[in-house]
């Protein structure tokens, strides 16, 4: 798979963090956009570093207001969302 399109899609997810100030997450998904545009290392240990393990990894993330969060929708739509964004990452690193 292409970082091209792997990059596409964590520009999607990074504009989601950014719209509900989710700025560690902001920053992390910057992060992982420069490895991949610098192509250090490949990519599938740049994703996995990206989405993380246990406490703290992407699929643990949940936004509320609680945590400081943003929400543009209810927060049942607004982590739906990020699900789905989510779903789609984790599939993208499973094919590499």
């Amino acid at each position: 798979m292409a970082n091209n399109q792997i990059i596409e899609s964590l520009e999607v997810l990074k504009k989601f963090f950014e719209e509900h100030k989710i700025n560690g997450w902001v920053k992390r998904t910057e992060v992982a956009i420069e490895k991949l545009e610098e192509n250090n290392g490949n990519s599938k240990s740049i994703m996995n570093d990206f989405i993380g393990a246990g406490m703290g990894s992407l699929i643990d993330l949940y936004v509320c207001e609680d945590n400081g969060h943003v929400l543009k929708q209810n927060e049942f739509e607004t982590n739906n969302k990020l699900i789905k964004l989510t779903e789609e990452i984790l599939t993208i690193k499973n094919r590499l």
